[in-house]
């Protein structure tokens, strides 16, 4: 809530209050008299509004003053002496304008014959709710302020450990595909410079683009893209990549290099060398529902160290990215490995 909105529910409050003591004065000061209507609005109106002035100053004396000063340090004792003294203050008003004034003009009132003591515990009642108020919004506001600090905290320690992990993208395939590119360069190969030209956009996309927390997904689609080229590149056309996308991908975002792992993880893990035992990249898109899935064949000899950290990694962040909004199944059997990731990009 913003402060302008909050002055706005200050001064509504007061307005409320206005309304409630003017009808009050009307259905005390007439004792059933007609009304002076005269009399009430040049005079006794003015003085009503007068006397919600001082309620509302005492409510910002008790409010941003007095229960800082004392009752938030614990000093309750204190708090009470200085919240009377301030209400003694008041009180001699309340007694003068029902006990002289009111009378005094014409405007009978329901006092007649007040005491100062009973025009002090009148004050003291009338003015109970605004204490009550002082106190819950001043601890009210404090709570509000505290979970806002908290949750900035929690979201600047989010982002932290966002850029952790992702700079934890494992860059065994960055350098393969330098050394790749510097054997076609020595070979004269034609494939060299647009395999530059794709290893130059995958580095500015990931140093760049992928510094914001979402992209456009048609980026991230161009970006695996290359990925699986200069895969192909480097394995000198004995790479078996079937990478399919069916539907468009519109103005729909997703977060940067969040399934680059997953790849990452079937190029270093699977065997792809033969036509008989591609990797199989499926993405299916149908309105919000973003659809991955991989499967590749095990190599027999790192059976065992399939996925790992890398894996890890994309869980956590998938954890912190779209919680409630995904699906991760990871399957394996003696001869597959398959992931199969479902996020809702609304």
């Amino acid at each position: 809530m913003n402060k302008q909105k909050i002055i706005y529910l200050h001064l509504g409050y007061w307005l409320l209050v206005i309304v409630q003591v003017l009808l009050v004065g009307l259905g005390t000061g007439v004792l059933g008299t007609q009304i002076d209507w005269k009399l009430f609005f040049t005079i006794v109106l003015p003085v009503k509004v007068l006397q919600v002035a001082c309620s509302a100053a005492f409510f910002y004396l008790n409010y941003l003053y007095l229960i800082p000063r004392f009752l938030k340090k614990k000093n309750v004792l204190q708090y009470l002496i200085a919240l009377s003294m301030g209400l003694l203050l008041f009180t001699p008003l309340y007694y003068y304008l029902e006990q002289y004034f009111y009378p005094a003009i014409g405007w009978k009132t329901y006092e007649l014959d007040l005491t100062f003591s009973s025009a002090l515990m009148i004050t003291l009642s009338a003015n109970f709710l605004h204490i009550f108020l002082g106190i819950s919004l001043s601890y009210l506001m404090d709570w509000r302020t505290m979970r806002m600090q908290k949750e900035i905290a929690e979201k600047e320690q989010l982002q932290t450990e966002l850029a952790f992990l992702k700079s934890q993208i494992n860059p065994h395939f960055l350098f393969n595909t330098i050394n790749d590119i510097y054997s076609l360069t020595e070979q004269q190969s034609e494939e060299a410079p647009e395999a530059l030209l794709k290893l130059s956009e995958l580095l500015r996309y990931m140093l760049r683009e992928s510094n914001d927390s979402f992209v456009p997904l048609v980026r991230e689609l161009v970006y695996l893209e290359n990925v699986i080229e200069l895969q192909k590149i480097g394995q000198k056309g004995h790479a078996y990549i079937d990478f399919e996308i069916d539907g468009e991908p519109g103005k729909l975002n997703i977060a940067p290099l969040i399934l680059i792992n997953f790849i990452e993880n079937a190029f270093k893990h699977g065997v792809f060398t033969s036509p008989d035992s591609p990797i199989h990249i499926h993405i299916q898109l149908n309105g919000n529902t973003f659809h991955f899935n991989i499967t590749n064949t095990i190599n027999a000899l790192k059976k065992d160290k399939t996925g790992g950290i890398g894996l890890a990694n994309v869980k956590r962040r998938l954890a912190l990215i779209y919680p409630n909004k995904h699906k991760l199944v990871v399957a394996q059997d003696a001869a597959h490995f398959t992931v199969d990731l479902k996020i809702d990009l609304s």
